[in-house]
């Protein structure tokens, strides 16, 4: 699987929605009555078991019908609600860590129903799980140009060979040939553990060294200031809107 990654204060909500395998204003018992308003399929058989294989084995997930095998309940929250791990609010410690083999069997879905929402009605109906969007404000660092311009030394694209291009990323250094200054934001939001948004526009390959002494005790790491000494650049501190899932509910299914 492909590698993943200070929330401010201030809190917006959207009006919150929760979603669940039908209708939110509806029960599962109603929705048999009003088959048009149905956000799930109904599923014939369903098997939820805790799995048997090693937590490095292969995890496996198809869609319609839903079929898992060591996969744990956030990983399949992610895939439902199209969201990554750090979105998600509220999730119990055991999400991320218990692991299943799911095997169902549905009705034919009706016209149109995806595999994302066949996901959720199971994890609604077999992990009652209820969910709602929030939009926050969080922290995040914007990468400008500094005022006296960059100091960035442009790649010489007649000697580019992509099988070279390696970044080095150590403790109070970053080296690297042909580097796009978003891939060297990516690599300062892992350094800083926070977003960082590249507003510079530059739109070239560099190559770049980046070295600032590290001190643990310091509340302003030096990396800031040899940005702007030795790149020319800037981080400016901002607030941006994030949407959220937040778990407002959610149950260990039983064993079936």
């Amino acid at each position: 699987m492909s590698l993943r990654q200070s929330l401010a204060r201030f809190l917006v909500v959207i009006s919150p929605i929760v979603f669940s395998s039908v209708n939110a204003t509806l029960t599962r018992a109603q929705s048999q009555d009003k088959s048009a308003d149905a956000t799930a399929p109904l599923y014939k058989t369903v098997s939820i078991r805790p799995t048997k294989s090693d937590i490095h084995a292969n995890r496996v997930l198809n869609l319609g019908p839903v079929a898992a095998t060591n996969e744990t309940p956030q990983e399949l929250i992610e895939i439902a609600y199209d969201v990554h791990g750090d979105q998600i609010v509220g999730a119990p410690s055991w999400l991320n860590s218990q692991r299943y083999d799911i095997e169902t069997k549905a009705e034919t879905p009706a016209a149109g129903e995806g595999g994302e929402r066949m996901l959720q009605g199971l994890l609604s109906d077999y992990f009652k799980l209820a969910v709602h969007r929030e939009t926050r404000l969080i922290a995040v660092y914007e990468l400008v140009i500094a005022e006296d311009g960059p100091k960035l030394r442009e790649s010489d694209s007649s000697q580019a060979d992509s099988g070279l291009r390696v970044i080095q990323v150590d403790r109070g250094r970053i080296a690297g040939r042909e580097v796009p200054i978003a891939t060297l934001a990516r690599i300062l939001s892992d350094s800083l553990g926070r977003p960082v948004l590249d507003s510079t526009k530059l739109s070239s390959h560099y190559d770049v060294t980046l070295q600032w002494p590290t001190d643990p005790d310091s509340s302003q790491p030096a990396i800031f200031a040899a940005i702007q000494e030795q790149l020319g650049l800037k981080l400016v501190p901002q607030l941006m809107p994030k949407e959220f899932l937040v778990i407002d509910h959610v149950e260990l299914p039983m064993a079936r």
